[in-house]
């Protein structure tokens, strides 16, 4: 027995002893089947090593570019996924269409920190040429998809830099890829390379589980015979022979000639077949090439190719294998660095067929069918679901949730729709949103010109301080002192209103396959929010026929003719350039509390009703004018603001806003605009869609207006 022959051993063995010279027996090294051991064909089935929690770097968006590590023990990785038997079998990663799925996985496990699972490859004809490259070995890499759900940062002594250890993730597919971010993710177990002896089996000393180093074939002499082959039997060796070695891996052997049971004449040998033997070695050679430019296709998107070009002559030159080839680019790879714009590992966001992205489409085919006009966000995949009825959505959520006997009856499907584990009311919700802010979003209120925005943190009163101005500034002191001053202030109480309607959807109106009311209302909502956003402040405009609210300070409504207001008219007035002239110099005569000019911006603007729209127009508009008198001095400065809601020949005069506040709105923090919500009928198979809005509005000073009853 000879001793074993390492990996990339000549065409020359050791020699034994006791055993016949090279001229009787030679020795001949042969290339044993390269496909991986565990492919099954009939099945097409193959086992594979998925993970082993590499090191790689990886972009978090809540975290940046980071070095991340996968903890592989089964408290940290949630297996259901793998382990349902539905998990998804990609093409590198891919989830754009039906034929990115190559198979599924039909077991996973964990097994001394290392990640194994059984794929079974699809029968279609597009998933035939991946089968058979994995088949024959050619492609053996394979890469997981995951989500991970906790890290947990660790220093490492080595390096000095934070790895973040994900140590709560969950694997959800498995993908066949050219160059792997874990190198040591591989299919399982190929068959190692035996090496042929006429004096007994020399094994290849392979990793478990990894392709082992090629062995080039070795061309027997001319004259020299080819010895036969056969599987290796149990047979107690010769006296002169040593003993055999313990089986490690299938190995194609030969008898060597001691162990025969008795002497027996020596078969006549057939001559080799060289050119036979000479296009065999032809063969695998192409092969080997072909492998390694398989993977230095692969990694032309990856690496420049004045790095690339190296490698592939560097490989084959070397005799490397097309595992070889790939693991030297993956080492390019990293040595190289992350760059921007290429992840280091696969994309770890929500799946294609992730139950919220599927809710979140179905919404936006909802919006986009019952608005028309409406613009869906997102990558299109609404379009899948444009004309499908509710029941079509409800069956379709609960199947993305996992149930595996899903009704095809409406009426069933109804009632599952109405349970509290459902997706339905979600749904419902998500697509009045996006109807109602399609609509809400792009009004614009007139009263947001004239009123300040200043939102509330609760319900409770809030004081909307009016500050005085900073005491003037004075003289620094001698000895360094800085003098103090104070601010005066007054306050008003403004209040936050909930306004809400709700709607019901029933299972009548599931039943029937009718949304039609819902649809309007959500469609509707957001526009008659805004409507009544504006009616709710022209109201307190409005009152005391004009003049207002009354305010805490001074006990007297916004406007007011007496010399404790002074910001309106003592009889109205048509509207020109003289009276808004009139207004202006009202305004500037104001003093803040602490009895400095007011600030009036840069902008006026002149808020007027239907009636008096031509007026303000011309007094404000741009005219070319070749005499002084006659041009349009307002012209610029003075915007005019037309509002249906302001009765008669009324006109008010207001600064900016930021300037000098008279009126105020807002908003509950968090809750800017209309909210929807959803939640069970009491006492009936249904759910109701609610619509709450969280606004106020209020007076807070009288300095920055002027009012004009008009005639």
């Amino acid at each position: 027995m000879t001793e074993p022959i390492e990996p990339g051993g000549s065409d020359a063995a050791p020699e034994p002893a006791a055993a016949p010279t090279a001229a009787d027996v030679p020795l001949v090294a042969q290339r044993a089947i390269t496909a991986p051991a565990t492919v099954d064909r009939a099945a097409r089935t193959v086992e594979v090593v998925w993970s082993t929690g590499a090191r790689a770097r990886n972009f978090v968006p809540a975290l940046g570019l980071i070095t991340e590590e996968l903890e592989m023990s089964p408290n940290a990785v949630r297996m259901e996924a793998l382990r349902s038997g539905r998990a998804p079998v990609l093409d590198t990663h891919r989830r754009g269409g039906a034929r990115d799925v190559l198979g599924r996985v039909t077991a996973a496990r964990l097994e001394r920190g290392r990640g194994y699972a059984t794929l079974q490859f699809s029968a279609a004809a597009d998933v035939e040429p991946v089968w058979q490259r994995i088949a024959d070995g050619t492609l053996r890499a394979v890469s997981v998809g995951y989500r991970v759900h906790r890290y947990e940062p660790r220093p490492d002594a080595a390096t000095g830099e934070t790895v973040h250890r994900a140590v709560d993730w969950e694997p959800f597919e498995i993908s066949v890829v050219p160059v792997p971010v874990d190198r040591d993710a591989a299919v399982r177990a190929p068959t190692t390379i035996a090496e042929q002896s006429p004096w007994g089996p020399v094994r290849a000393q392979g990793d478990q589980g990894l392709p082992a180093p090629a062995i080039e074939p070795a061309l027997p002499d001319e004259d020299s015979p080819m010895p036969e082959t056969t599987p290796e039997a149990p047979a107690t060796p010769a006296p002169s022979a040593p003993p055999a070695m313990p089986p490690q891996e299938p190995t194609v052997t030969t008898t060597p000639p001691a162990a025969a049971a008795a002497p027996a004449p020596e078969p006549t040998r057939a001559a080799p077949d060289l050119d036979a033997v000479r296009a065999e070695a032809q063969r695998a050679e192409r092969e080997r090439i072909a492998g390694i430019d398989a993977a230095v296709e692969a990694a032309r998107a990856l690496l420049p190719a004045e790095r690339i070009t190296p490698i592939r002559a560097e490989a084959i030159a070397q005799g490397w294998t097309g595992d070889q080839a790939r693991r030297a680019l993956f080492d390019a790879l990293v040595a190289q660095g992350p760059r921007p714009s290429i992840p280091a590992r696969p994309e770890t966001g929500p799946s294609h067929d992730d139950p919220a992205q599927i809710l979140d489409a179905m919404a936006e085919a909802l919006a986009a069918r019952a608005m028309p006009g409406y613009q869906p966000q997102g990558s299109g995949r609404h379009a899948e679901f444009m004309g499908w009825r509710p029941s079509d959505m409800i069956g379709e959520l609960l199947r993305a949730r996992g149930e595996r006997s899903v009704p095809r009856n409406p009426t069933l499907l109804a009632e599952r729709a109405f349970h509290t584990s459902s997706d339905f009311p979600l749904l419902l919700a998500a697509a009045a949103n996006k109807m109602l802010l399609a609509a809400y979003q792009p009004a614009q209120p007139t009263y947001r010109q004239v009123f300040l925005r200043r939102d509330f943190r609760d319900f409770k009163p809030h004081r909307h301080l009016r500050i005085g101005d900073f005491p003037t500034l004075l003289p620094l002191a001698e000895n360094g002192e800085i003098q103090v001053g104070t601010m005066s202030e007054s306050q008003e109480i403004v209040l936050l209103q909930t306004f809400a309607r709700r709607l019901r959807v029933t299972r009548p109106m599931l039943v029937n396959d009718d949304l039609g009311a819902f649809t309007d209302f959500a469609a509707a909502i957001g526009r008659r929010v805004a409507e009544f956003e504006n009616a709710t402040a022209y109201n307190l405009m409005n009152s005391a026929n004009g003049d207002g609210p009354t305010l805490t300070t001074g006990s007297a409504p916004v406007f007011a003719t007496g010399a404790a207001r002074a910001n309106k008219a003592s009889t109205g007035t048509v509207l020109d350039t003289t009276t808004i002239g009139a207004g202006r110099t009202a305004i500037m005569k104001q003093r803040t509390l602490d009895g400095l000019p007011i600030s009036m911006g840069q902008t006026m603007r002149l808020l007027v009703g239907p009636n008096l729209e031509l007026a303000a127009r011309q007094a404000t508009v741009v005219v070319q004018a070749s005499e002084i008198g006659k041009a349009n001095v307002f012209a610029g400065f003075v915007q005019p603001v037309i509002e249906p809601l302001i009765p008669a020949n009324r006109w008010y005069l207001f600064s900016d806003p930021l300037a000098a506040p008279v009126y105020v709105y807002g908003y509950l923090n968090g809750a800017e605009g209309p909210q929807v919500t959803t939640g069970p009928v009491q006492g009936a198979d249904g759910v109701e869609v609610s619509v709450i809005f969280d606004f106020g509005v209020g007076a807070i000073d009288w300095r920055g207006a002027w009012f004009n009853p008009g005639t």
